[in-house]
């Protein structure tokens, strides 16, 4: 399970690192970690018992980076906006991404059990 929670947390990352980027933040943003969770729930192979587990290992992860941007931006002045919006989204970002790491890992293990039944439906009769 660890190989998949360190995959959803990269992926997770790497999908925030594009909120510079213009119009492709307004998709990686937000699709970025239930894709994650669709990536690094198939890794971890997480089923029924595991799924919230799984989401709850990738937040703690991203509590890390996201208290280090919360620590920054207050102690940091950029300025009027900002001086708001960094901590701010250092503490929504976590929640939001557990939420959408969960329902993506459950989309994973969903996908993962209908082929299994569609492997059993069309093996052979011996």
């Amino acid at each position: 399970m660890l190989n998949g929670v360190l995959v959803a947390t990269g992926l997770v990352l790497v999908s925030l690192l594009t909120i510079g980027i213009p119009i492709v933040h307004f998709i990686t943003v937000p699709f970025g970690p239930f894709v994650a969770g669709l990536i690094g729930g198939g890794v971890a192979k997480a089923d029924e018992g595991q799924i919230v587990k799984f989401g709850f290992y990738v937040g703690a992860m991203l509590a890390i980076p996201a208290a280090i941007t919360v620590a920054i931006g207050l102690m940091v002045d950029m300025g009027e906006p900002w001086n708001l919006l960094i901590p701010v989204a250092g503490i929504v970002i976590v929640p939001y991404a557990w939420w959408a790491v969960t329902i993506g890992a459950l989309g994973s293990y969903l996908m993962r059990r209908g082929e299994a039944k569609e492997a059993a439906r069309n093996k052979p009769a011996e």
